[in-house]
């Protein structure tokens, strides 16, 4: 039986994220066309934060998203759609700094992502994607601004890729240079042959009766093997609002 104070403890306060993104993306994929392609982006996300009920100094943090983005030729004469799903979940230990407003934060986490994409005109190679699971370090600051009826939070997030695996297609430069390409297969990856960093600063603004968040995020990507690389780079600016809520596990649904 849990008791009333142990209740209490479990009790901890949950953070929901919304967000919407706009943005740019630079392409490089040497399958498609040997051009660099850019253009814009759109997409949606929902980002979770919560701490461990028995180990008050750890959290973990979780976050998927969904982005479209339609990207032009350098040339102007061709177009590529491209879809990107992504999510994530880590964990996190939070260093209380002397000022008790600043937090450290770092931990492991654990990145998926999958984007396809495909030629919209003038097709010789349609269809190419990325694809692939990642071990990240991440790391962070917070700084918490307290005044009065409005709290302002300032928060810098980074995440780098350590080791994973991805997934090299077979990509071939041509079918009469087939010893340029590159075989295709699920490989371990790591920095020597994987490159993934993701940063963004966030501002978020709590008001007396609701929370919400603006920033701006950069990623950049870059794979490949032998002659054949692969590169994505995207900046995008968030918007978003947060919610804030408790839950009690020790009472039952049906009193909720």
């Amino acid at each position: 039986m849990i008791s009333a104070a142990d209740s209490d403890t479990m009790r901890v306060e949950h953070e929901d994220i919304l967000r919407v993104h706009f943005g740019g993306m630079w392409l490089q994929d040497q399958y498609l066309s040997p051009l660099l392609y850019s253009g814009m982006q759109v997409g949606i996300g929902n980002e979770w934060w919560q701490p461990m009920r028995r180990h008050p100094h750890w959290s973990h943090v979780g976050q998927v998203d969904a982005r479209f983005a339609w990207i032009y030729s350098s040339a102007k004469n061709n177009l590529v759609y491209a879809l990107q799903l992504q999510g994530g979940w880590g964990a996190y230990y939070a260093w209380q700094w002397h000022d008790p407003n600043i937090s450290l934060l770092l931990g492991p986490y654990l990145n998926v992502d999958f984007a396809p994409r495909m030629h919209g005109r003038e097709v010789n190679k349609p269809y190419s994607m990325d694809l692939a699971a990642d071990v990240c370090a991440l790391a962070g600051v917070t700084y918490t601004v307290r005044a009065g009826k409005v709290d302002l939070r300032l928060r810098y997030l980074i995440r780098a890729n350590l080791f994973g695996v991805d997934f090299m297609p077979d990509y071939w430069q041509s079918y009469y240079e087939l010893t340029e390409g590159v075989r295709g297969n699920i490989r371990f990856s790591g920095m020597w042959n994987h490159r993934l960093l993701r940063h963004e600063l966030t501002l978020d603004i709590r008001c007396p009766h609701s929370t919400w968040r603006v920033g701006i995020a950069h990623a950049y990507l870059e794979y490949g093997a032998g002659n054949m690389w692969f590169s994505r780079e995207q900046v995008e600016a968030i918007v978003g609002t947060c919610f804030h809520y408790r839950i009690q596990p020790s009472k039952p649904f049906d009193v909720w």
